[in-house]
Parts: structure tokens; sequence; C-alpha cells
């Protein structure tokens, strides 16, 4: 996970990602189950900021990236909102938050596990009590199925994206990111950027969990329960006390 990957594909990250309705859906229903009184919330790569933009007005935000590009662009969207420029594999702030979100397969760029488990401590460390750490991943069963299916197009803005999936190791894949950029008449520039992304059985994540963490709900952003060929799978936990 270098910030330079990041940097380079940080102008097309929203048109190609989208604005994450129905994650934030998601994550508002929890936020009402399990803690109501949520008023300070720290998203772990926060990319350019776009789940930040759904949370209410009243409500302190902070994001933390790699990206110095990305971080950029999220300032631009949410002036007055805090960014840090920090991995999250070892950030560390002098604030604790009520909320803490890693969204949108973010951990499964972190690789190895020794580095989940780091981060699961570090975001009880970081949470006020009866605190919610949400955070999604992507299921080995959606990389097996995409690196299967690959190589995939998206057009956007007459610019396109190809991907291009493949298994590198037990539970690692590489995602090669393919734009070509339309500059004027049909005259196209080529940006080309690997990415890595591991993903980890949910037994495994919840044990580690367990440790720090009352697990509420392991389910999909529909809030159904969790099968064997789920392709995304959130987390909800909360802060012992």
């Amino acid at each position: 996970m270098k910030k330079a990957d990041y940097d380079i594909i940080a102008a097309y990250y929203d048109k190609v990602i989208g604005k994450g309705y129905e994650t934030n859906d998601y994550i508002r229903k929890k936020i009402n189950r399990y803690n109501k009184n949520v008023k300070t919330v720290l998203e772990l790569g926060c990319g350019t900021g776009s789940n930040l933009l759904h949370f209410d007005k009243d409500i302190a935000i902070t994001g933390i990236d790699i990206s110095v590009e990305m971080l950029k662009i999220a300032k631009n969207k949410l002036p007055g909102c805090k960014f840090y420029q920090q991995d999250i594999r070892t950030f560390s702030l002098n604030k604790k938050f009520d909320l803490i979100i890693c969204l949108y397969d973010t951990l499964n760029h972190v690789l190895l596990f020794s580095d989940w488990k780091k981060i699961f401590k570090n975001a009880d460390k970081h949470l006020n009590d009866k605190g919610l750490f949400i955070f999604d991943i992507n299921t080995l069963a959606k990389l097996e199925y995409i690196s299967a299916v690959s190589p995939f197009m998206h057009e956007f803005d007459s610019n396109y994206l190809i991907v291009n999936v493949k298994k590198i190791f037990r539970n690692t894949f590489n995602w090669n990111l393919k734009i070509f950029e339309n500059k004027r008449h049909n005259m196209f520039s080529l940006l080309e950027q690997n990415i890595k992304e591991s993903s980890f059985e949910t037994d495994k994540i919840s044990n580690e969990l367990l440790k720090y963490f009352n697990i509420k709900r392991i389910d999909d952003e529909n809030g159904r329960k969790v099968k064997y060929d789920n392709e995304r799978v959130f987390f909800v936990c909360q802060k012992k006390w």
C-alpha cells in the first residue's frame, strides 16, 4: 500500500466509484440502532471524502488517508473538517471518536493479516465508550469471481477504464487498472496502475475483533445474514465497556 498508487488515480476516483448512497444508508441505520449519540466520526482511508459528505453538519468529521492527492479533493469537498495524511495501519491521533468507519474495501488494500490486527487494536484505542467500528470487505468469493470474469470495461465521461484482476497468491489479487483518457477528437492517453487486495475468512476476522469489540452484526449492505457466496460483508462492532 503505497501513497503514489492512489495519488495517480485520485482524479478519476469519484467518477468510477460513485457516491455510495447505499452504504451510507446502511451506516445510518446502524448508528440509529446501536449508538444514536454519535457526534464525532473518523474515516480510515477516507479517499476523496465522498462517504463523509452524508453525515449531518453537527457531526465533527475527521479523515485519514495515505494519498496527498485524495486528501486535496476531500478538503475541497469538506472545508473546515480535519484531514490527516497517515497510514491506516499505524495512525495515531490525540483524540477519540464515537464512530470509526473504513468503507469500500479499503481494508482489503492492507495485504497482511498482521496489519489488520494492528488496525483493529488501534481502532479500539481511538474509540469512546460504546463507540462503533464499522467496516466492509471484499470477500475471497468476490475476488475469486472477479478474477474469473476479468477483464471488464467501464465507460465514464468519454473515458474508459479496463480492469483486469488476477490471483497472485492464496488470498491476494492484483488489480490492473488501465484508464484511457479522451484528450480530444478521440485521441487517448493511457494511465496504468496496479493495486493489490487481500481478503481473509470471516471467522478469522471475527476472532480477532472479539479481542476488542462486541460484534453486533455481520451482514451484507441490505442487513441480510451473510452466506458463503456473499461478495461484500459488513462488520458492525462496538467497543467493549
